[in-house]
């Protein structure tokens, strides 16, 4: 079968090779994928960042879903045919503090199918038993109202859901500010929506002029381009100098942090998803002068998945509008290239015969 396989932790290291269908054990699942998303993570991976995740050769991926194509003898949860999704995790060690209290993203022996074990860029990947039975829940069957396309972006729709909701505890009626409006961002703005938040503000770029149109049409209630405009100023402006109860950190320059930091409200929160290996360069007494918290965010669980599968098919979270471009496997290299330009919001990949 065709993958699309990073095979060196160099930049561009990433090519389309053939590889056999995995062979399955008594315990394990054989998916066929349907459909697979490109995260920006998969960019970062084959500009050689990460290379604490990655264990090459790999197949990348790790936004995917599709169907049972088989099963091993002592699978009793699934049958042939049933429509799945992965949270990607391959492998987890069942025994450290994380995996006790259900934390399993951030187990330390964690390795996920799409960096650390092969993921969804191909036609088959294998589903372990052996992580199935520490963490069932690693796996769901998708509701019948969602399109494979749909089911295989649940990742940033959980992560977005999590940050705001269960790590930022959004009130009803408090007011929150969304920096970055790529796909994670988007569906922040949707997670506060959502849950009530009287302004959602979205922060970009004059350059992401569309997207931010985008996020008005998702629940954004202003939006600001932060390299025209003083922000600090609009904030007080729109929050009546109030600042902001929580700000989400979809970004994850220093500067953003920066910005967060000055317009959130005293007791606000700010919920840090966007990776950054740059030194701060500033001071973070103002954190303690407002006693701000700062809540690191990594993934989603079973919460997350259970509580935005049933909010689309209440038809509260838009999935289809941020997909802007489908194409094969074969075509990843532009893929990967129009998600650097900024010239896509989601992509799907196909498999290829």
């Amino acid at each position: 079968m065709k993958a699309v396989v990073k095979y060196g932790y160099g930049k561009g290291e990433t090519e389309i090779r053939d590889i056999p269908v995995p062979e399955i054990g008594d315990d394990d699942i054989l998916m066929e994928v349907k459909a697979a998303g490109v995260c920006g993570s998969d960019i970062g991976f084959d500009d050689g960042g990460h290379e604490n995740l990655l264990r090459c050769p790999v197949v990348l991926g790790h936004e995917f879903s599709g169907v049972v194509a088989k099963i091993g003898k002592n699978v009793t949860d699934y049958k042939v045919g049933d429509r799945i999704v992965s949270d990607n995790t391959g492998k987890v060690c069942g025994k450290c503090h994380a995996c006790e209290t259900g934390n399993y993203l951030v187990c330390p022996e964690r390795l996920g199918l799409g960096y650390g074990m092969d993921g969804g860029f191909t036609k088959y990947v294998k589903i372990y038993g052996e992580t199935l039975k520490v963490f069932p829940g690693s796996l769901f069957h998708i509701p019948d109202c969602m399109s494979f396309e749909a089911a295989a972006i649940m990742d940033p729709v959980c992560n977005g859901y999590r940050a705001v909701v269960q790590d930022g505890g959004i009130l009803p009626g408090e007011f929150v500010v969304v920096f970055g409006v790529g796909p994670l961002g988007l569906f922040a703005i949707q997670a506060a929506r959502v849950s009530g938040a009287a302004k959602v503000i979205a922060v970009g770029l004059e350059a992401d002029a569309d997207r931010l149109e985008l996020a008005r049409k998702l629940g954004a209630t202003d939006v600001v381009m932060s390299d025209r405009e003083d922000l600090a100023a609009r904030i007080s402006q729109l929050t009546r100098g109030e600042g902001v109860a929580m700000c989400v950190d979809a970004a994850g320059a220093p500067a953003v942090l920066r910005s967060a930091v000055q317009i959130t409200r005293a007791h606000g929160k700010i919920v840090k998803i966007g990776y950054n290996d740059k030194p701060l360069g500033f001071s973070l007494d103002c954190v303690i002068d407002k006693a701000i918290s700062i809540k690191g965010h990594y993934g989603y669980d079973w919460v997350s998945w259970t509580n935005c599968f049933n909010l689309i098919e209440a038809g509260l979270i838009d999935m289809e509008s941020l997909i802007t471009h489908r194409m094969s496997i074969l075509d990843f290299r532009k893929a990967f290239d129009l998600v650097k330009a900024r010239k896509a919001v989601k992509i799907i990949l196909y498999p290829a015969d």
